[in-house]
């Protein structure tokens, strides 16, 4: 099972316990993500996604402290993207697409997995959304936000020359639509899946699930 599938386990779990609830807890968590909300030039992009990727970090390197927010989120989205394309459905591409498997991340027979992105809050600080929707009645679409903290570090060499740049992102809080959900919760799904076998699967960068971090750096993408 790839990487993105076994990190949503927990995700779907929740939510068939939240849809027993009734319709009241339903209508309570009803999020809409839409295709307008996903980062339109990314979808857009053309070329090699690594090949972007470390562009991007490049640009991020060279960059003031306040444009390289904006620089990260630019490069999550490439990353997520291409750990979908590469690991879950080749056929994804909700804007341009014109199959039914090119809409969705993962189209199971209870739920639907068809958005991933992240963006910036005003703490520039990383959410990573996930969209959900319940296929058997009780039909509901609603959505997790995951809250990363960010922390770049650059790497000089004797000629103050940079040499490699890493990012650790590290989960702060989550949100099924606006309601937090506490880390007991959460903590006790992921327990439930092998962390070492999840944690090898990632090809790019050091995911840690103990700490709830995960580490990337320039060197990673140009191996």
């Amino acid at each position: 099972m790839k990487i993105i599938k076994r990190l949503l386990i927990f995700l779907l779990v929740i939510i068939v316990i939240i849809g027993g609830l009734g319709i009241f807890a339903i209508n309570r968590i009803k999020a809409e993500v839409t295709s307008e909300d996903l980062p339109q030039d990314v979808y857009e992009s053309d070329g090699d996604f690594q090949t972007l990727m470390a562009a991007k970090a490049l640009e991020i390197v060279g960059s003031s402290e306040e444009d390289s927010y904006t620089l990260i989120e630019e490069f999550l989205n490439l990353l997520i993207l291409d750990i979908i394309r590469n690991d879950v459905n080749s056929d994804y591409d909700p804007l341009n697409g014109e199959t039914a498997d090119s809409k969705y991340i993962i189209n199971h027979e209870q739920f639907t997995l068809d958005y991933i992105y992240a963006h910036l809050n005003d703490d520039n600080q990383i959410i990573v959304t996930v969209s959900l929707k319940r296929n058997n009645f009780p039909k509901a679409m609603t959505a997790f936000h995951f809250v990363f903290d960010i922390d770049t570090e650059i790497e000089y060499n004797v000629l103050n020359i940079p040499i490699d740049w890493t990012m650790t992102l590290s989960l702060s809080e989550v949100y099924l639509h606006d309601i937090l959900v506490k880390q007991n919760i959460y903590d006790y799904f992921v327990s439930m899946a092998n962390k070492d076998d999840i944690e090898a699967y990632v090809d790019k960068g050091e995911l840690d699930l103990d700490d709830y971090t995960y580490t990337i750096s320039f060197l990673d993408l140009v191996g």
